[in-house]
């Protein structure tokens, strides 16, 4: 089964998961041998082929050393695996996932080792979000329900990443009253408008916070940019700025500051990405009206 077939499945297509442990350390040995009989199908594993007194020990393989040209800094989610979305390749990309691809300590030190030990051949860190990230859900949840029972974070570290991501869903709530009005809050979609404002926000937050953690390394040629993968389409996208087009497929620079970050709030907010979940009239208010907010 070739890489699109395996991650991209049809709505009606089984999915046959393992059922229990047994099955699953079963799954994983089975793949290994199919990935083994591609990749390495006549190195012998050292540790089953002892050295005899009639014949000297194999030579041990060559182990190519590492040599990525982009770390990313991506979620956990399953559904975004990062060397299948962009068709990569063992040793070329330096991947770091967790759960809302929040910028802690763990993370911030693996992205600093990798751009202290691959500076030969590492041009580019890419903070990936994506679209429906439960991460964000939980902490959009939060923000509009900080009492209801679904939006607790019942233990310190998943309310560690739920608090990363709440900065970026007031800054989305923010923008979109700023560019909405107050009413907007009313608006039956908007919950949704804000998981999606939220998911970019939190992926430039993140990339902002990560290009100050490692601003020297931009003068040695290194890039931080942010996008967000999405779901649907399996496209990885930036922010449509152009309410009259859809022009997403890129990789958008870090902000350089805080106003940068206010500015794209503003505009994602206005966006047909973000628009789309609220209702015809809201939208016939903000683009028929003169004045700065129809720019």
């Amino acid at each position: 089964m070739d890489w699109v077939s395996r991650f991209r499945r049809t709505s009606d297509e089984p999915l046959e998961a393992p059922r229990t442990p047994e099955e699953v350390v079963l799954r994983l040995l089975a793949g290994n041998a199919r990935f083994v009989c591609v990749a390495a199908p006549h190195v012998p594993a050292g540790s089953t082929v002892p050295p005899t007194a009639a014949a000297a020990p194999a030579p041990a393989a060559p182990v190519p050393k590492q040599a990525p040209f982009c770390a990313v800094l991506g979620c956990s989610d399953a559904r975004v695996p990062s060397e299948l979305v962009f068709e990569a390749g063992p040793n070329e990309l330096f991947v770091v996932r967790v759960a809302g691809n929040v910028l802690g300590d763990e993370c911030l030190g693996s992205l600093e080792y990798a751009l202290h030990n691959f500076r030969d051949s590492l041009r580019l860190l890419l903070v990936l979000g994506h679209t429906g990230c439960g991460a964000v859900t939980a902490a959009v949840d939060a923000y509009l329900n900080p009492t209801g029972r679904n939006s607790t974070a019942f233990t310190r570290s998943l309310r560690a990443v739920v608090n990363h991501v709440l900065v970026a869903v007031r800054s989305g709530a923010l923008s979109l009253e700023e560019c909405w009005g107050a009413g907007v809050q009313s608006e039956p979609g908007y919950r949704d408008a804000l998981i999606e404002i939220s998911v970019y926000l939190n992926a430039a937050m993140t990339a902002y916070q990560l290009r100050e953690e490692v601003r020297t390394s931009e003068e040695s040629g290194t890039r931080t940019m942010f996008a967000v993968f999405d779901l649907a389409t399996c496209q990885v996208i930036g922010p449509d700025l152009d309410p009259a087009t859809d022009d997403t497929g890129k990789l958008s620079p870090a902000p350089a500051d805080p106003d940068e970050l206010i500015a794209l709030g503003h505009q994602v907010a206005a966006s047909p990405m973000v628009s789309r979940h609220l209702s015809d009239a809201l939208r016939a208010t903000r683009y028929s009206a003169p004045g700065p907010a129809n720019v």
